[in-house]
């Protein structure tokens, strides 16, 4: 439970941090830049709503109790009206290269921020969430999804998207398909010959029910490749970096899934003997010691039932489902009186009722019936000084090359899909405005990268952030950046300002559409958050009685097996 504690705390302290120095660095290139130049400053504040300054070589230097960010006054750059220091004197005109110059100086700060911790990053390596792909074989797929309609089906192999072949790892190859406009167009092989399979996306709300992203709704085999540490158990027995994992104990692995209930539920601690995969030869490597392990909030074991969908996509042997008399394509409906939605809830139940017999409504063929289910404890034990996943060590520019082409395709499909609402163009794309996050859907991805990955996880959310701001705030928009060096290169051309009337009513139509287009993006980043609450609480406030009632009223004797 401290180590909980302490990793949320970490977390949340990682996320205050690099939130606000992302905006503070992005300042700091204003305010250098603007000193440089001979720009009157007034002040610079770290954090908001000032509870300490001091005024140092004419500059009120701030610090705000709302630590995320900064600000930097420079009245001079703002090209919409006279230009006035704190006391409300005019200052002289400043020209348009040096407030340029103090403009540009933020953006560029940002990508220098970026391209630093770019550096470390690439030294340190980040762990893939896949091996990469050339082909993907479906592991499962949901009847009645726009991919099982259009023809795709478990066992296939996909070894194209949209014509192209591809190396990647399933995120992204996730995010390729996310960012497809049009249809998607899937090259498939089966029993020997290929053949394509098209379909346009869907929202997939058992993945995303908050988010709203067109998730697949099918699964792919992934391969299981060892990477073990150097003086680990596994380097001494002889394993070495990338030697595939295809069986233990004399069962098949097709991902990391299986290796971890074999791990959990069938070895009981005892050595197990993996078979690896190196260079086209299968090498058996037995005696492979497990280490005893605690859960998060200190637990030594914990109960389960063995299942990882709803409905359920596979009943393990001799698992408290099959004992059950469970089956393929059976759906929990309720456990002891409680709606099961997803596995969270299964999860949830399990940890109040500490192993007891528990009553399970369930649905098969359009049919509720009864059985009983007894949970299954084990006792944690886990395989040590061994990653799953390669590091992957992205130079600096790669990563920046991967954020310019991310913030192009991510403007393109808001621009479609905008572009579709005012029936402007034909074309399909499932990446909508409200897609997009503000401060607060930054401040939670920072806080769960850390929480639920890594320090260097999180440096790798910091980099895209930082790249982000500065490449956004670059667009030729009025009260952003490139709104200002726009204004500046117009006056150095027609070698005068704007003129006053133009300027305002645009400027002022632009700070209303900014201030409406945070409001929208914090809207749906509250109900992100909000929206597992929600239905926690409403799931609270039903009875139990009377889902066991309502479930009764449709329930069928238990069908023999």
């Amino acid at each position: 439970m401290l180590s909980d504690i302490l990793l949320k705390t970490g977390a949340i302290a990682f996320m205050v941090f690099f939130f606000g120095f992302c905006i503070f660095i992005h300042e700091l290139g204003h305010f250098l830049a603007a000193k440089w130049r001979g720009l009157h400053v007034i002040a610079f504040s770290i954090g908001f709503r000032k509870i300490w300054s001091r005024k140092i070589g004419g500059v009120e230097y701030r610090i705000g109790w709302i630590p995320f960010g900064g600000y930097v006054e420079i009245p001079q750059v703002d090209a919409s009206g006279e230009a006035l220091d704190e006391n409300g004197k005019p200052l002289p005109k400043a020209k348009p290269l040096d407030r340029m110059i103090a403009v540009v100086a933020g953006p560029l700060f940002n990508i220098l921020f970026g391209f630093a911790l770019g550096i470390v990053i690439w030294i340190c390596g980040v762990p893939q969430d896949t091996p990469t792909l050339k082909e993907i074989e479906v592991e499962s797929i949901e009847e009645k999804s726009p991919e099982y309609n259009a023809g795709l089906r478990r066992g296939d192999v996909i070894c194209k998207l949209n014509g192209e072949t591809f190396d990647t790892t399933w995120n992204g190859f996730v995010s390729k398909i996310l960012f497809t406009i049009g249809e998607v167009k899937l090259t498939v092989r089966r029993d020997g010959r290929e053949f394509e399979v098209s379909y346009f996306p869907a929202v997939n709300r058992k993945i995303s029910p908050a988010e709203g992203i067109a998730y697949p709704f099918f699964f792919p085999k992934i391969p299981v490749y060892l990477y073990p540490e150097k003086g680990s158990q596994l380097a001494k027995l002889g394993v070495k970096d990338g030697d595939r994992l295809i069986m233990v104990n004399g069962k098949k692995i097709n991902e990391v899934g299986d290796l971890s209930g074999i791990l959990l539920f069938e070895t009981d601690g005892r050595p197990v003997t993996f078979t690896v995969q190196r260079g086209g030869q299968d090498l058996t490597i037995p005696g492979i010691a497990l280490t005893p392990v605690r859960d998060a909030d200190g637990s030594e074991g914990g109960y389960y039932l063995r299942m990882s969908e709803n409905p359920l996509l596979r009943v393990p042997e001799n698992s408290p489902l099959e004992k059950a008399g469970l089956k393929k394509g059976d759906r929990l409906v309720s456990l002891d009186g409680v709606k099961i939605a997803d596995i969270a809830d299964v999860r949830a139940l399990l940890d109040k009722t500490a192993g007891k017999t528990l009553k399970a409504v369930c649905e098969r063929d359009g049919k509720t019936f009864e059985t009983e289910i007894t949970p299954q404890y084990v006792r944690y034990y886990d395989l040590t000084g061994v990653r799953f996943a390669m590091l992957t060590h992205p130079t600096p520019w790669a990563q920046f090359e991967n954020v310019l082409v991310m913030t192009w395709k991510s403007l393109r499909g808001i621009c479609v899909s905008i572009g579709k609402k005012l029936n402007l163009t034909e074309q399909y794309t499932t990446i909508e405005p409200r897609h997009m996050s503000g401060p607060i859907g930054i401040g939670r991805y920072l806080y769960t990268s850390v929480y639920y990955g890594s320090v260097i996880q999180g440096l790798t959310l910091v980099v895209l952030i930082t790249f982000n701001l500065g490449l956004l705030n670059l667009l030729p928009i009025p009260v952003l950046d490139g709104g200002h060096i726009l204004l500046a290169l117009l006056e150095i051309i027609f070698r005068r300002p704007m003129p006053q009337k133009i300027l305002e009513p645009v400027t002022i139509g632009f700070v209303v559409l900014l201030i409406s287009f945070m409001l929208f993006v914090s809207f749906y980043d509250v109900k992100k958050l909000a929206t597992p609450l929600i239905k926690s609480i409403e799931k609270d406030k039903t009875p139990a009685a009377e889902k066991v009632e309502a479930a009764n009223d449709k329930a069928d004797p238990v069908p023999a097996n």
